[in-house]
């Protein structure tokens, strides 16, 4: 026999220690965020959002095309209105779609460097800077805002990696970047700046826009198509209120985003901690002072570094810098005041954008730089350390009021609630402000909040009627405190007989608007009836029903539905729910 020979196992490429740092880089800022999301809770616009999408559906295109505070996201709609209907008011279910988002941007950003600028340590900087920056985690914990934010960061690191392999390979890569941007737009009108940063991507590469006539046309006709059905669905979001709109609170309003938010935020801070609401403490004046000189002197070391390259990339950072603060200025100056500044939201997009600039603005693109170096390697693994650290230090911080602890506590103890008596029936009431401001009007109210969790009633007739306090737990209805009493009827040890025959009880004092209908009544056998046209069921013996009412009243009818034993009605109350303990 012929002794043959095994073929030598393959040799297992093992991974260098660039990208073994890339991976740490990537991994903890997204382990950090990835807790705080998943033990978060909804708040504020997406309880509406939700009970809107319960209503509608996923193939609504009323709703999926909304004018939603000015804002045209069919793509979160339609996000919300799947994940509504596989399980209503899941939160970590809510959020894993926008952690799955997040990652697969930090990896096509990284291949984006790679793609740009070889592998050399030195994009480990930049790369740092977008996985670190509190800018993209602390804001996108809240559920409405990160599913308008994160995808458009994803749609931007992929239209741009397919953008540059496009450009330099040719191919069909133009059309990850067309379905890239359409992504985006789908999900905030913001992605409208993806094909400027196309744009101002080619000119760092050196490329010249004649060699894609047709893709840049193309691109242009995308923006032009998107602007027509957003101004056609959408109202004007200009501001106005009180603010005065000046040179000076512009001038403020502009410093606030860059010294109070866009620079600390870019470092892992700020470190003051949160503000009121969504928005970031001021730092104290020395340091933004400090940042401020910081940045001057990266600016000026970029320049020195790539001359007309830096320039460009700069000019890049700040033209998109100044489309945020004019549409700020706009849409919140007036209304909010430069205190709008504070809020970290407004500009998070920035981050991709000043991590690929800086980028541009020292590194030569298209050279293959060896992944070891003397100088580089120590310096990046430097300042990655410390924005790591920075990250995780201002990270927790910022965090906590994001984190919705309140509005977490109000839907677990009413979800607890039910499930100990699934036939609890709740009187509607406002929620805290906390849970959902009431300048949401009818959405603020706690059947459009927790209305979704399954077995939860409201408003129906019932004997046992109860109320949500501020912390979602039940308590008792026990009585009303009456503004208006039923006169008494005219059949001694009954009041009212009902029967068949519609019975219109008189009150004493007509009332208007929202208030609980108290009836006190008697009947020797269970049937069915109506009170005020609403199907109730009177229980054999004493009892009484709960029925909350809503219009202009001076009287109320009651009847039964069939024939049977009559019902005495001996009292009539309307006024607000009394609660037993309070």
């Amino acid at each position: 026999m012929l002794e043959t020979e095994k073929p030598a196992p393959r040799a297992i490429r093992r991974p260098s220690a660039l990208v073994i740092a890339a991976f740490v880089a990537g991994v903890v800022p997204f382990a950090l965020h990835a807790w705080a999301a998943l033990h978060g809770s909804l708040a504020q616009d997406d309880f509406v959002v939700t009970y809107r999408a319960a209503a509608a559906g996923p193939f609504d295109l009323g709703y999926l095309f909304q004018d939603y505070h000015g804002h045209l996201q069919p793509g979160g709609f339609f996000l919300a209105a799947v994940l509504t209907w596989w399980a209503p008011l899941d939160f970590p279910l809510l959020m894993a779609p926008l952690l799955l988002m997040r990652a697969v941007a930090t990896v096509l950003f990284w291949c984006l460097l790679v793609r740009c600028f070889g592998r050399r340590w030195a994009i480990l900087v930049p790369f740092t800077v977008f996985t670190a920056s509190t800018l993209l985690l602390v804001p996108t914990l809240w559920w409405s805002y990160g599913v308008q934010l994160v995808p458009v960061v994803l749609a931007a690191a992929g239209a741009l990696h397919a953008h540059v392999r496009f450009v330099q390979d040719g191919g069909r890569w133009w059309l990850g970047a067309f379905a890239w941007t359409l992504f985006g737009l789908a999900f905030y009108e913001k992605a409208a700046v993806i094909p400027v940063l196309l744009a101002g991507v080619t000119v760092l590469l050196g490329r010249s826009f004649r060699e894609h006539v047709r893709y840049w046309a193309g691109h242009a006709v995308l923006l032009a198509g998107f602007a027509a059905v957003f101004f056609v669905v959408t109202s004007s979001q200009v501001g106005a209120g009180a603010q005065p709109m000046s040179a000076g609170t512009v001038a403020d309003l502009t410093g606030r985003m860059l010294g109070d938010t866009l620079l600390p935020g870019l470092a892992g801070g700020p470190w003051s901690g949160a503000g009121a609401g969504a928005t970031w403490a001021p730092l104290p004046f020395a340091v933004v002072v400090l940042l401020l000189a910081a940045a001057l002197a990266v600016v000026i070391a970029g320049v020195r570094t790539g001359g007309r390259r830096a320039w460009a990339a700069w000019a890049l950072l700040a033209a998109v810098f100044a489309v945020d603060v004019a549409l700020l200025a706009l849409t919140r100056l007036r209304e909010v005041g430069p205190g709008a500044g504070d809020d970290p939201r407004y500009v998070a997009d920035l981050v991709l954008v000043a991590a690929l600039c800086g980028a541009f603005a020292f590194l030569p693109p298209g050279g293959i730089a060896p992944s070891g170096g003397n100088r580089a390697r120590p310096i990046a693994l430097v300042v990655c350390v410390l924005l790591l650290v920075s990250s995780a230090v201002g990270f927790p911080r910022l965090s906590a009021p994001l984190r919705f602890e309140h509005s977490g506590q109000y839907i677990g103890n009413v979800r607890a609630a039910i499930a100990e008596d699934p036939e609890l029936v709740f009187y509607d009431t406002f929620v805290p402000s906390d849970v959902v401001h009431e300048w949401f009007g009818a959405d603020s109210r706690a059947s459009r909040v927790v209305g979704l969790l399954p077995g939860t009633h409201f408003d129906q007739p019932s004997s046992r009627l109860h109320v949500l306090d501020a912390t979602g737990t039940p308590h008792r209805i026990t009585g009303v405190d009456p503004v208006s009493r039923g006169v008494p009827g005219p059949v001694p040890n009954c009041g009212n007989t009902i029967g068949e025959t519609p019975v219109r009880i008189p009150l004493d004092t007509p009332v208007l608007g929202r208030h609980l209908l108290k009836l006190d009544y008697y009947t020797s056998d269970g049937g069915e009836g109506l009170v005020e046209r609403t199907p109730v069921w009177f229980q054999a013996g004493l009892h009484t029903l709960y029925l909350p009412v809503d219009g202009l009243f001076d009287h109320i009818g009651v009847q039964l539905s069939s024939p049977g034993a009559p019902v005495c009605v001996a009292k009539v109350e309307v006024g607000k729910p009394v609660v037993s303990g309070k």
